[in-house]
């Protein structure tokens, strides 16, 4: 299956939208955008992936035992499944990336800085101005079905979340926020079972100590 994260990261600083998300996870009137991330250890359809009711996972604690702990020092870490590879796409560039052993089910994850984004006199570096932008790609990609931004926790953090659902049927969330002067920007992409059961895992393990989930 064609990894479709990266297909719009070559214009993804380049590209601009003004939308913003709204609170909670619900639909926003005017959508609004999120990035994606990569590690060294990486939606919508009619209707996209869930796990609880509320508008985030990160409230039920989730035990790390059947995990690895995988990452780069620029992207953050996280924890993933123990039978989970590297992987990398060859349109991905430098973005880390790890898969599940079918290849079908990928985590990405990036990460940008001030001085590597291209701003214009009147734009503020920062996660929202990010997810715009990415928000606005993934909106004009033919393969793209469905996508809905909302506002979400990820890591502690005021986290931009985009669902995706391809025309494939192939779902993806992406989060896109900010920790210090970073931008961090982490997507999984494959089944909605996938994502509904990774998707604490991710929210509460995410972060810069290469050994510690949530740190």
């Amino acid at each position: 299956m064609k990894n479709k994260i990266l297909l719009t990261s070559v214009t993804l600083l380049s590209a601009l939208m003004v939308a913003a998300c709204g609170n909670g996870e619900k639909k926003t009137a005017e959508p609004a955008a999120a990035p994606t991330t990569e590690v060294t250890t990486a939606a919508p359809t009619t209707t996209a992936p869930t796990t609880t009711a509320s508008a985030s996972s990160t409230e039920k604690k989730v035990s790390f035992e059947d995990t690895q702990r995988v990452g780069r020092e620029e992207s953050g870490y996280i924890n993933v499944p123990k039978d989970w590879a590297t992987y990398q796409d060859k349109n991905t560039g430098s973005q880390f990336q790890f898969s599940s052993p079918d290849k079908y089910n990928i985590l990405s994850m990036n990460a940008y800085t001030k001085d590597s984004v291209k701003l214009k006199d009147d734009e503020k570096f920062g996660a929202e101005l990010l997810a715009n932008r990415l928000y606005n790609n993934w909106e004009n990609n033919k393969e793209v079905k469905q996508i809905q931004g909302v506002k979400a926790k990820f890591a502690g953090e005021q986290a931009f979340l985009m669902k995706v659902v391809f025309t494939d049927g192939k779902y993806m969330y992406e989060w896109v926020f900010q920790k210090g002067e970073k931008v961090y920007d982490v997507a999984l992409e494959g089944t909605a079972d996938t994502i509904n059961t990774l998707r604490p895992f991710f929210e509460q393990s995410f972060g810069l100590d290469p050994n510690t989930p949530g740190k």
